[in-house]
């Protein structure tokens, strides 16, 4: 493969939606046609047939399109072909290493909305072997420079590598650069985990999640230097609808009543009109970084970390606490989440009676003595800290145990 690493960028905040245009690679379980049978041609490893890989050294010497279809149909009846088999990306419930088919590697156009890159990037654990495996496959572009002349030169793009043999070239790497993603990983996640209070100490309720990056970079102001510049933007300097019903080349000066009806009708309002922010960079970390600074400007997302799977997720909804991630048993954490919170609900029903059979004297108490300021502020606080520890334990944060206790300590 040629060493040529461009990734580009773009992000709608409108639509919150994000285009990322990158190399990587995807999983067929069998060999597949696609696109004038570029796949099969480029089959690289073939099954144990004499006639088949007879067929496959005939192809790679054939000069004529017509002597290449004849091959090729040939090559059909041997193997079955399934259109039906598409090309799929690996995610955190693959396993790498127990995958029997191929990886192919192909420039890749994602549009990505709530399933951000960054977030995968930050939520890989790469002391666990696969997490890297994954990595290496969906984020090929880190790889293209560090990967040696023999290794680069024997992958290709468009071209199906058996499962076995990606694994074998990533794990040459694994050991050197290992320590660098956890490294630029634990860049962005200090810095997330300061921007969405998840691991934040200061009280900064009041301030936008743009105004705590603005603050991060103040106090950590080399943090991101190296990503800041390293890229070049290819924005026409122009405003747009992404839904506009005319087209531009059918527009002129005498359009303009028309126009203005128009505009007047679809975005009364004035907010549909954005400009699309476009970038192209050979570094994946400053493409992560382009996101986070678009991320962070949209105050209405939060980024959280999954009560199950412990990875990263954005929500629009602060009290979420899964993500929608399928888990290896065809679930989502989401799915999950929800059977061990009311699992954990109905073990935690007989400590809930006495929380709130401690609430009613509580309350009796206050009602009896309004005089006394004291019963009305300790009853508020229980309610406020119970209402908090019962959601806690349903979620997982604390233990039943811990509950009850906290509950007994009100007993008086």
């Amino acid at each position: 493969m040629e060493r040529k690493n461009k990734i580009g960028i773009s992000f709608d905040a409108s639509y919150f939606a994000q285009i990322f245009i990158h190399t990587s690679g995807a999983y067929l379980s069998k060999p597949i046609s696609k696109t004038n049978n570029k796949y099969l041609a480029n089959l690289r490893t073939i099954p144990p047939d004499e006639k088949f890989k007879q067929l496959v050294l005939e192809l790679e010497k054939v000069t004529s399109e017509s002597e290449k279809e004849k091959i090729i149909s040939e090559l059909k009846s041997i193997v079955e072909i399934d259109k039906t088999v598409e090309s799929v990306p690996l995610s955190f419930k693959d396993t790498v290493e127990d995958l029997k088919g191929y990886i192919v590697f192909e420039p890749t156009s994602a549009v990505e909305h709530y399933d951000l890159s960054l977030l995968d990037f930050i939520s890989y654990n790469f002391d666990v072997f696969n997490d890297y495996l994954l990595f290496f496959i969906n984020f090929f572009d880190y790889f293209i420079d560090k990967l040696d002349d023999i290794d680069i030169k024997n992958i290709e793009l468009d071209t199906l590598y058996p499962v076995n043999e990606i694994i074998e070239i990533a794990k040459k790497y694994y050991d050197k650069e290992k320590g660098n993603l956890i490294y630029y990983q634990s860049l962005f996640k200090k810095c997330i985990n300061f921007v969405y209070s998840i691991d934040n100490p200061f009280d900064m309720k009041y301030l936008t999640h743009k105004q705590i990056f603005f603050l991060y970079n103040q106090l950590y102001q080399n943090t991101f230097a190296e990503f800041k510049q390293d890229f070049h933007s290819t924005d026409l300097l122009d405003y747009q609808y992404n839904d506009f019903p005319i087209r531009k080349e059918l527009i002129g000066p005498e359009d303009i009543n028309f126009l203005i009806s128009t505009i007047e009708k679809i975005d009364p309002t004035g907010r549909k009109l954005n400009s699309l922010q476009q970038f192209e960079t050979t570094n994946l970390f400053t493409s992560f970084y382009i996101t986070l600074f678009n991320v962070v400007a949209v105050n209405k997302m939060h980024i959280k970390i999954c009560g199950n799977c412990g990875r990263y997720f954005i929500t629009h909804k602060e009290t979420v606490t899964y993500c929608d991630r399928i888990t290896k048993d065809n679930m989502t954490c989401k799915d999950i989440g929800n059977k061990e919170y009311q699992k954990r609900k109905k073990e935690n029903d007989t400590t809930y009676d006495k929380y709130r059979k401690i609430g009613s004297r509580k309350q009796l108490r206050a009602k009896r003595n309004p005089e006394i300021t004291m019963y009305q502020k300790d009853l508020e606080e229980y309610r406020k800290t119970g209402k908090q520890k019962y959601k806690d334990v349903c979620s997982g944060k604390i233990s039943n145990e811990e509950f009850a206790k906290w509950v007994d300590e009100q007993d008086k």
